[in-house]
């Protein structure tokens, strides 16, 4: 949690730190610190939480995005509420709805490219390591397999696995076991073997209840690299 502790005079301090501003005024302190997180958050490439005292004592709790958008307090409580983002947030959900119907519409190709648009958005405003970019990289990896695409839906879903397993989300392993039932519907040998070696990386992130997953990937990665050398 980021402090940020605002003066009457117009003075401001990030985690005890005094913040340059050219305008002295309330107002234009706040808003240095606010650009002076955002940047961070940017560099970081992940959202930041702050608690803003104003000099009346009041308390505000925000959440600071790498594109600079700053949210407040409802809408903290509504993150803490939802880690693993199981909601979608308000703003995308009617992109959510299109995508969905365009996959049951039989467009599939078209969902593929609603389903790029919609993570990319989401990575614009709350940040690339967001649970909301896990989850609408998961939907894009559903529209790649339903287009035909295991392959790369089995990447998407490897690359949401890692992104999940790195802030200690359950939903690590719904990802990863989307990824390996993925995997067995790719029938190039070669491309089986490397997305083979990097589901085994995502499946060791998952400790033991990943053992038997991971013992199936082994063994078909033998008989793959056997048949390649045939």
């Amino acid at each position: 949690m980021i402090k940020v502790l605002l003066a009457a005079d117009g003075r401001g301090w990030v985690d005890g730190i005094e913040v340059p501003s050219e305008d002295s005024t309330l107002a234009g302190t706040r808003a240095a610190a606010l650009r002076q997180i955002a940047r961070a958050a940017a560099e970081q490439r992940r959202s930041l939480r702050v608690e803003a005292t104003d000099p009346d004592g009041a308390v505000w709790l925000l959440v600071v995005h790498p594109s600079g958008r700053v949210q407040d307090a409802t809408e903290v409580r509504e993150l803490v509420a939802d880690p693993d983002g199981e909601t979608t947030p308000a703003e995308y959900r009617e992109r959510v709805v299109a995508v969905v119907r365009a996959v049951e519409a039989g467009t599939e190709h078209a969902a593929m490219r609603l389903a790029r648009f919609l993570e990319t958005g989401i990575a614009g405003a709350y940040g690339a390591g967001h649970p909301y970019v896990w989850r609408a990289l998961e939907l894009r990896a559903h529209t790649n397999l339903v287009c035909g695409l295991p392959g790369s839906a089995c990447e998407l879903y490897l690359e949401a696995a890692r992104g999940w397993a790195g802030i200690g989300s359950a939903a690590y392993w719904g990802a990863a076991q989307r990824a390996y039932a993925c995997w067995h519907r790719v029938r190039e040998a070669e491309r089986s073997v490397w997305l083979g070696g990097q589901l085994a990386e995502v499946l060791r992130l998952g400790g033991d209840r990943a053992h038997p997953a991971l013992r199936g990937v082994m063994g078909r990665m033998d008989d793959l690299q056997g048949g390649l050398v045939a």
